[in-house]
């Protein structure tokens, strides 16, 4: 219904005016070329920027994969040439310690037959140090380069290895610098007892470190640590630091020294020595080099696909827009003519014809069915209209006839009883006295009573009935005036005697309705009133409470409804608005109502309630006997800051006589 009333709402064409807020949006529109240009320079750019992104993304790990992989491999290749290094030292510790003049000079302690063997061996195999000690570990004969004498060599470990009976190498450092030796050791050996050891090697220095290297283009800088402490590298910005071995990795990282970036891959030597660590450094700045000049290249060609896209967008919205433009012109020229008389021009291109005689069919067709929707149209509103009246008044009427009658039969049914027992509680009061004072008065008499009265007393426990039984009878007079003002209340809400327009208090018919709910709110809600000095009101007492009903009863129920565990409160205001209107606001602190909830919560049959728990008429009836009484009813909400029904009602009617609502 809602979609036909859409529809049939359109009115007849007119010729076109144009005003002048029209004629700045016209001036502002965007050209149709930037329409086709536009999205077409987007896509070419996305995919630019895509394919240039995809082709740095690619190549920068490509770069770094390859740079990773160089640095694997030197890893691999300093440890297999340390390796063989110290293999051949041990074999030439193994043959020195092997020699019969060399094991006879130890025995004999022969240290000039020593110093000639070693000597020469030292020569032709060019090593910084030769050392030949003792079964105690006392150096017999030793041979050093210059640079080394004096200096304290950490070569314990190794001398009690080959004293051991091993043939092995390390790395000896030298205490205080970072430098080391290379070493490799034997026992030897005279009638398969140890009498001693031979211990040779030669610094590591950074022109073996740099031979390595098998990268010429780009410098590979080495650095050995010995139990996290560096003994040897050619590593210029680590050499001066008390730098820590880095933990072992399983592949290569990057790492930042100086401020410059760094591949480096750690691996253990565990065949030269225990906690012997390699690490194996290569800058970045030669990958970053390159990165940055393929960058630059990438971004020249960018902007000149921007520039080459510029151009054939241009070229393709002229040969696509021109058509479409000349069309456009003409169906506006169309669209000032009232009657839509004549035809828009044929142009050329086999979808725009297409589109142009489809226009002066629709055209045609317009024409032709424009006079009988809007007939329609008008018969339509109306019947729905008077639909919806008489359809609510139907209901209103049968609600309150209904409830009015329900409400005066049970006040009148509960009132006579109620009255006989109020009445009689007064008397039953004064009898209830007279019979305690008339058994004081036998217990003054007779003090003495006999055993089967003294057992009845004790039985009735009479001192306790004596005191409990006012109290009980004040109880029930308690109850008998609560009812009383419910009956009372009841007929103040139905007002069946009060038919006609009278000056009423409304805060006596705002109670009435809170007495009615206090089933509901009475546990879970708190309310607040807070009455301001108001006149009496001209109104329809009735229908007016039926207002207070349908609002109270709806805050209720989205205050129990809302699952926040805040205390939930309403809360009633009444105050004057200037000199001849009260106000009524009736508050609470739900969930709120959303503003398209809002623009509907008087259509008649509306309810965001579940199915079964509301006709959708409430808030649509109160709305009707409001602006029946002059007044208006207005909304207020935020979501989560629960909603605000207010009231505006003339103290006086401006209407003498009105019908009333129900149908009477």
């Amino acid at each position: 219904m809602n979609n036909l009333k859409s529809v049939m709402a359109r009115p007849r064409l007119a010729p076109t005016k144009v005003t002048t807020a029209q004629s700045r949006f016209r001036r502002f529109r965007v050209p149709l070329s930037l329409k086709i240009i536009v999205p077409f320079l987007s896509v070419s750019v996305t995919l630019l920027l895509l394919v240039i992104h995809t082709v740095k993304i690619g190549f920068a790990n490509t770069l770094e994969k390859g740079v990773r992989d160089q640095v694997e491999n030197q890893a691999a290749l300093a440890v297999r040439d340390f390796k063989s290094r110290s293999t051949q030292l041990t074999k030439q510790a193994k043959l020195l310690s092997e020699e019969p003049e060399v094991i006879r000079a130890v025995e004999q302690k022969d240290t000039d037959i020593l110093r000639q063997d070693i000597l020469s061996l030292q020569t032709t195999f060019k090593l910084d140090l030769v050392e030949v000690v003792n079964a105690q570990g006392g150096i017999v004969a030793e041979l050093r380069e210059d640079w080394l004498t004096g200096e304290n060599l950490s070569n314990s470990a190794a001398i009690n290895s080959a004293l051991k009976g091993l043939e092995k190498s390390n790395f000896v450092s030298i205490d205080g610098k970072p430098q080391a030796l290379l070493v490799g050791f034997a026992p030897i050996r005279s009638s398969n007892r140890i009498i001693g050891a031979v211990l040779m090697g030669y610094l590591v220095t950074d022109e073996q470190l740099q031979q390595i290297s098998i990268d010429t283009n780009n410098v590979n800088y080495f650095a050995i640590f010995k139990s996290g402490e560096l003994i040897a590298t050619n590593f210029p910005e680590i050499r001066s630091k008390s730098w820590q071995a880095p933990a072992q990795q399983t592949s290569t990282t990057k790492i930042d020294i100086e401020h410059q970036s760094y591949i480096m891959q750690t691996v253990e030597m565990s065949d030269i020595g225990d906690s012997i660590t390699l690490a194996v450094f290569n800058p970045t700045a030669a990958m970053q080099q390159t990165q940055l000049t393929l960058s630059n290249r990438l971004d020249s060609f960018f902007w000149g696909g921007v520039i080459l896209a510029t151009i054939v967008g241009g070229v393709v919205s002229r040969i696509i827009g021109k058509p479409i433009i000349d069309l456009t012109q003409n169906v506006n020229w169309m669209a000032s003519n009232e009657y839509f008389s004549g035809k828009v021009p044929i142009p050329s291109g086999y979808e725009l014809g297409q589109l142009a005689e489809a226009f002066n069919f629709m055209i045609e067709q317009v024409e032709k069915r424009d006079s009988e929707l809007n007939l329609q149209l008008h018969q339509l509103r109306q019947t729905l209209h008077d639909l919806k009246n008489a359809q609510s008044q139907l209901i209103q009427a049968e609600k309150m006839s209904g409830l009015g009658l329900m409400m005066a039969g049970i006040a009148h049914e509960i009132n006579n009883p109620v009255n006989f027992i109020y009445g009689n509680l007064c008397h039953a009061n004064q009898y209830t006295k007279d019979l305690l004072r008339l058994i004081e008065l036998y217990q003054q008499e007779y003090p003495t009573a006999s055993a089967e009265i003294q057992d009845c007393i004790e039985e009735i426990e009479l001192d306790f009935l004596s005191e409990d039984l006012s109290k009980l009878l004040s109880s029930m007079k308690m109850g008998t005036e609560r009812i009383q003002q419910i009956v009372l209340s009841l007929r103040n809400f139905s007002r069946l005697d009060e038919a006609e327009m009278k000056p009423v208090d409304i805060h006596e018919g705002i109670d009435s309705t809170l007495l009615i709910l206090n089933s509901k709110i009475k546990t879970a809600i708190k309310v607040i009133k807070n009455y301001g000095k108001l006149p009496l009101v001209e109104c329809y007492p009735s229908q007016l409470n039926q207002v207070f009903m349908n609002i109270t009863a709806n805050a209720a129920d989205a205050l129990l409804s809302n699952p926040n565990p805040r205390k939930k409160e309403i809360e009633i205001i009444t105050e004057m608005a200037g000199v001849d209107q009260v106000v009524v606001r009736i508050r609470d602190n739900g969930n709120g109502i959303d503003p398209d909830t809002i623009n509907r919560l008087f259509d008649p049959f509306f309810t965001t309630k579940p199915v079964g728990k509301g006709t959708g008429l409430g808030l649509s009836i109160s709305y009707q006997i409001i602006e029946k009484h002059h007044g208006k009813i207005e909304v207020n909400s935020e979501i989560g800051e629960g909603a605000e029904f207010v009231i505006y009602l003339p103290i006086k009617s401006r209407i003498k006589e009105a019908t009333c609502l129900c149908g009477s």
